[in-house]
């Protein structure tokens, strides 16, 4: 339920719109689009105000294709391709009714030609293609109806549906939970440089830093806006709550110590007849009065808080993959030879484009991971736990509590107790599984970990249907987990936060690279316009240590290359910049007494501190090269 908010929306505003899952985020859609009344105050839109929406569950005809279903976007530009049509009939029959009728319907074309290519209308078809290009619609899909399409495949289709269109406003709620990197950024670009004003709903925070120069804020029934990006927004609300901590602090001090004069000046007051007394203490009154107005600090509401407790495992091996083949019936092999080795401890991202078989793989090691497998061999001590991203490791047809004890082995009672510190409440204990939200199925699979003592985690997007405090709240805990992780993410924040090890999914095989997941996409993006290898590939013939060292280049031996000279002094530039922040954090941790964190963060500095002197070395040299060469 929304209460008295008050907001404006300017041409260009890129705004997110954030808050905990439920607070009404998409209420307040519906009232801009007026699909929902207010039951109080109003909405004003400007006359002719064009609004596209993309809901979370987009609906649309089953019979479509997905060319056309996109093309339906364009919904002004067909009207005009009608009305061209008509005119056209039209002016072949003025022809016989005099000149002022024939000029009439030409000057009428014209204007209607004239708006058809403002629109873009000649070439309605190739936009529709580098929409669904960019937003990485595969070519096979087309001409599918939209009746084939998975959940997620249909609405990156109604994504693309309602950004192709001519709208002056865009509301777009969740647009980015189904791309893979490369729509992400294909779609951060189209923002960033959009100059239409648009409202976005995500739990994206690195889409929201790179596309918005406004946060709204919705919580406890009330909008708070903020200027700037994300991060400028989360800066300034911690900010906020500090000073109001600090404030509600000062006065509760104050009021105890007038509190207590107050006592005194009347008690005197009594025993010596003083009416003076007894007015001063009026005044302390008064001041004790305007002292509770202060608020008391509210900060986020109930969050997530939990820790991961394992014994660490014997041995060093978590997980050594050698030679995995994946292959559906009636396709060619989607992964061929894959090989790579995880040991106790590390951090591993696999990432690629939806569909490489990153889920495939996850759910053979857990159904087939032994450490007699020498496919997929387990660490011998190794305790596995799993996250599905679908839940299907969940019983649909039990209840919440039920299936908690399924899973962990506990009795109702500490069942109960630990889901409530997943902000499970009484009532929902009953609740059939199949009713419950993307969210509570999330939170449900998260507390089951917790208690299961495992020591390798593998995660298929845990923190997909999360609010941006729950992802936190994730984040943190895993953070201090000090067993091994290999997890499926889409979130950038969650990637570089917690990974120190990239396997990049590109089929029939796999890249695996050293570093957390800005690292390996920046430098990928540097070396797929030039077919350069990146990482290494359990498929090269040479499998040393040394390909594991990307920065390094065969045109070092050559002559001087300026735009290798340029890659170098821009990594070396945003690895030094990065560096006192790592070192700071490092220090916090380790006076917190957080050791888990602080080792992460120290490894993280050794590995950059590495890379360094790799790329100063190359640097030193190509810069000699630039003197003989010019």
């Amino acid at each position: 339920m929304l209460s008295n908010i008050q907001a404006q929306i300017e041409k260009g505003n890129h705004i997110g719109l954030v808050g905990p899952n439920g607070v009404g985020k998409t209420t307040l859609l519906r009232l801009i689009t007026g699909s929902l009344d207010p039951s109080g105050g109003h909405v004003a839109r400007f006359p002719a105000l064009k609004i596209g929406y993309l809901p979370q569950h987009p609906d649309y005809p089953d019979v479509q294709t997905v060319f056309s279903e996109v093309f339906t976007g364009l919904g002004e530009v067909r009207l005009i391709e009608q009305q061209m049509r008509d005119c056209e009939a039209t002016l072949k029959q003025a022809e016989d009714e005099g000149t002022d009728a024939l000029q009439r319907w030409a000057q009428h074309y014209a204007d209607l030609s004239e708006r058809f290519e403002l629109l873009g209308g000649s070439n309605a078809e190739g936009h529709v293609e580098e929409m669904l290009d960019g937003l990485g619609v595969p070519h096979r899909l087309w001409q599918s109806k939209m009746e084939s399409l998975s959940g997620g495949e249909r609405n990156v289709v109604g994504l693309a549906r309602i950004l192709i269109g001519n709208h002056d406003l865009f509301l777009l709620d969740e647009p980015g939970n189904h791309l893979d990197f490369s729509g992400l950024e294909w779609l951060e670009r189209m923002l960033v440089s959009s100059e239409k004003a648009f409202i976005i709903v995500s739990h994206n925070r690195y889409l929201l830093d790179k596309v918005c120069n406004q946060v709204w804020e919705l919580s406890r029934q009330e909008l708070t806006a903020y200027t700037g990006n994300y991060s400028h927004y989360r800066q300034e609300k911690l900010s906020a709550q500090l000073r109001q901590e600090m404030d509600f602090k000062r006065a509760q001090k104050d009021i105890n110590r007038l509190q207590f004069n107050i006592q005194r000046l009347k008690s005197w007051a009594s025993v010596y007849d003083n009416p003076a007394l007894a007015k001063t203490a009026k005044v302390f009154e008064k001041r004790v009065e305007k002292l509770q107005q202060v608020d008391k600090p509210t900060g986020d509401g109930k969050k997530m808080r939990f820790r991961f407790l394992i014994q660490p495992p014997k041995g060093n091996i978590a997980l050594d993959v050698k030679g995995y083949r994946k292959q559906f019936e009636g396709h060619p092999p989607l992964l061929e030879d894959v090989s790579f080795l995880i040991s106790k401890g590390e951090r591993v991202a696999l990432v690629g484009n939806n569909g490489t078989g990153k889920s495939s793989i996850l759910k053979d090691i857990i159904d087939e991971g032994r450490w007699e497998n020498e496919v997929l061999r387990v660490g011998k001590s190794v305790q596995v736990g799993y996250f599905a991203q679908l839940g299907e490791n969940l019983d649909p047809k039990s209840s919440l509590v039920e299936n908690a004890m399924k899973m962990t082995g506990m009795l109702r009672g500490n069942a109960t107790d630990l889901l409530h510190r997943f902000l499970f409440t009484r009532d929902d204990l009953e609740k059939n599984v199949s009713v419950l939200s993307g969210g509570e199925k999330a939170r449900l699979q998260l507390a089951a970990l917790v208690s299961s003592g495992a020591d390798m985690l593998l995660l298929d997007e845990p923190t997909n249907h999360l609010d941006i405090p729950s992802r936190e709240a994730v984040e943190d805990a895993l953070e201090e987990f000090p067993g091994t992780l290999l997890f499926v993410s889409h979130d950038r924040y969650f990637l570089d936060k917690l990974s120190d090890q990239v396997v990049h999914f590109e089929p029939p095989n796999v890249i695996t690279y050293d570093g957390n997941f800005s690292e390996f996409w920046s430098k990928r993006k540097r070396h797929t316009s030039v077919d350069k290898p990146l990482g290494h590939s359990p498929m090269d013939e040479q499998k040393s240590v040394k390909t594991k060292q990307p920065i390094k280049s065969k045109q070092k031996r050559f002559k001087f290359d300026p735009q290798r000279f340029k890659e170098l002094d821009e990594e070396i530039h945003r690895l030094e910049d990065i560096r006192p922040e790592i070192e700071r954090e490092y220090h916090l941790f380790i006076e917190k007494g957080k050791l888990a964190r602080a080792e992460h963060r120290r490894k993280r500095l050794s590995q950059i501190n590495s890379k360094l002197e790799l790329l100063y070395e190359e640097w030193l040299e190509l810069g000699e090269k630039k003197k003989k060469w010019s």
